[in-house]
């Protein structure tokens, strides 16, 4: 029951950041408060995540010295997740799209396991292997410079060759950013057991960076200011979906291990995929192709939820 609940909680993370990369998409075909997209998300999940933390939270003496090692694997968790893998997200949606975008980042339960490996000491095991070589061939079918076939009515606006190639290697970035801090979340709660702690600090190294890039850019916090526009609806939105993901997968690693939320959390591209192209129609619907790869990816991560 309890492992039931946290996979439900991983799924409900994952169609939150679904819902947040299509109203990225959104908001990028409006020049309306464009260009502070991330610094909004992390500026919100640092306030909801700060205010849950002061409401429900454990103080953070209680932990004692120990948990200075988890504030500084929390640290990391946020440079890989809010600072690489959020700033790349975002560029990626606006390059490549949300259901592409979403599809590379399936990658991320695969990345999760290289760095374990790497980190940690767990053994890849053909299983991975396995499955590692099913996901990385659905993303390149995926991937194939194939012709679409023409729609009737083409209402989206057409990306470049250039845009694309490079909205994926975002993508690739944002996964190998969110593997990491998967790894980096789960070292740190091994003395500091707090999500909504982990939440929190991720963020607010997000807005340390976020302000120290701000300082070498503008000469003073007021001119920095003077770039931050009245966010839009969609962005609003973008934000807050972002933030209830965050915290829902922070949680679910409360209930279950790290890998079945990775695994979980990598459906968020279906999500994506029926949100963009049958509700909000930022993206055209997906053809056959889409179908055959995610078929093929999903069953490597089928095998890597499956295996003991």
């Amino acid at each position: 029951m309890t492992a039931g609940f946290g996979g439900l909680l991983a799924a409900f993370g994952a169609f939150c950041y679904a819902l947040s990369s299509v109203a990225i998409a959104k908001s990028s075909q409006s020049v309306q408060g464009r260009g502070n997209d991330v610094f909004l998300s992390v500026l919100m999940t640092a306030v909801v995540s700060g205010l849950l933390w002061l409401a429900i939270g454990s103080p953070f003496p209680a932990y004692g010295e120990a948990a200075l090692i988890g504030v500084g694997y929390f640290v990391l968790a946020g440079l890989l997740g809010n600072v690489l893998g959020r700033l790349t997200l975002f560029r990626s949606v606006e390059l490549a799209g949300a259901v592409e975008t979403g599809f590379i980042r399936r990658l991320i339960p695969v990345f999760a396991a290289i760095f374990a490996f790497l980190l940690l000491g767990e053994i890849i095991t053909s299983t991975i292997v396995i499955a590692f070589l099913l996901v990385t061939g659905g993303v390149l079918i995926m991937m194939a410079n194939t012709p679409s076939r023409p729609t009737a009515v083409r209402s989206v606006p057409e990306r470049t060759t250039k845009e694309k190639t490079e909205g994926r290697v975002m993508a690739f970035s944002s996964a190998a950013g969110y593997g990491g801090s998967f790894v980096a979340r789960k070292l740190a709660m091994q003395t500091l057991p707090d999500p909504l702690a982990g939440v929190f600090i991720g963020a607010v190294t997000g807005l340390v960076c976020f302000g120290a890039s701000a300082g070498f850019r503008f000469r003073n916090w007021s001119t920095f200011m003077l770039r931050i526009h009245k966010p839009t609806g969609w962005q609003l939105l973008a934000g807050s979906s972002m933030t209830l993901g965050q915290v829902a997968l922070f949680f679910s690693l409360m209930f279950t291990n790290v890998t079945v939320v990775a695994i979980i959390s990598s459906v968020e591209m279906f999500f994506a995929a029926w949100l963009a192209g049958h509700v909000f129609k930022t993206e055209n619907r997906p053809g056959s192709r889409f179908y055959f790869a995610s078929i093929l990816a999903g069953a490597g991560v089928i095998i890597l939820a499956v295996a003991p």
